[in-house]
């Protein structure tokens, strides 16, 4: 090798190892910058939004509402709580009807059911009909109707069977019979397969 070879290599070295500082230079003063932008951006930001990572890269600008506080026991919201409520009625129901508390339901705890139900709907009929009956003769009239039912009123005249204008306790029996075996022809003539 020649004394100017040796030169050359040491001088291509020596650029080499300049060039490599330079790009380690320029490396080190883009990651600064990049840095620096992001700090800024940081605190630019909102307080909110430090703390909350981002969503699909995306960091919420707006704030998001706070969660529903713990409520105690079940919402019936979903299918499985919804389940066990209706679990729980059936159950209980099952033992109100069971008086002998055997496990089955005979003829005779049905019955005595039924009747019970039956006797606590004309009570709170009467209780109804009593409260909205102001004058305590007996009957409703449209007046009294329009002010405390306002169901009966807007049926008043296909209630009022003898068209007497007033109604009878008789009369809306009759009426909500008819109402309900309609409604129930209804509702299993759209529900047959």
């Amino acid at each position: 090798m020649t004394p100017q070879d040796t030169l050359r290599q040491r001088t291509l070295r020596t650029l080499r190892a300049l060039d490599q500082r330079r790009f380690g230079r320029r490396a080190l003063a883009a990651a600064t910058l990049c840095a620096g932008a992001a700090a800024l951006s940081l605190a630019a930001m909102p307080s909110f939004a430090q703390g909350t990572p981002p969503i699909n890269g995306v960091v919420p600008t707006t704030p998001s509402p706070p969660p529903p506080p713990p409520t105690s026991g079940p919402d019936y919201g979903d299918a499985a709580d919804q389940n066990a409520a209706l679990g729980l009625y059936l159950q209980r129901s099952f033992d109100a009807i069971d008086t002998n508390r055997d496990g089955r339901i005979d003829r005779n705890e049905w019955a005595a059911y039924q009747r019970s139900q039956l006797q606590a709907r004309r009570a709170t009929f009467e209780r109804y009909f009593k409260a909205a009956d102001k004058d305590g003769d007996g009957y409703l009239s449209r007046q009294e109707a329009a002010a405390s039912e306002p169901f009966l009123y807007q049926h008043f005249d296909e209630i009022d069977a003898n068209h007497d204008g007033k109604l009878s306790p008789a009369e809306i029996r009759s009426f909500f019979r008819r109402y309900y075996h309609e409604r129930e022809q209804a509702d299993a003539a759209t529900t047959k397969p």
